[in-house]
């Protein structure tokens, strides 16, 4: 119990103490004025490139899926002679 009561002895004396006040607004501000921009022509070349395989793959998946035959349209001319 002597280690859970020196624990809440250290809580206790952090609440009190009072954290460093810091302004780095002026810093970072300076560093983001003097940084180059990020050339947005590799991302846009990428973006380009999911958009067409995406195109294609719904295409494809269109096709397939209108394409598809039904399992059960060979039950169908079997039903018809037998209705005859």
């Amino acid at each position: 119990m002597d280690e859970l009561k020196a624990v809440e002895n250290l809580v206790r004396r952090a609440r009190r103490e009072q954290a460093p006040a810091t302004d780095v607004t002026d810093a970072v501000l300076a560093r983001l004025r003097a940084g180059r921009r990020a050339p947005i022509l590799p991302l846009s070349l990428v973006a380009a490139a999911a958009a067409v395989a995406a195109a294609v793959i719904l295409a494809l998946a269109i096709h397939a899926w209108t394409a598809g035959a039904d399992p059960q349209a060979a039950l169908f001319p079997t039903l018809e002679v037998a209705l005859l």
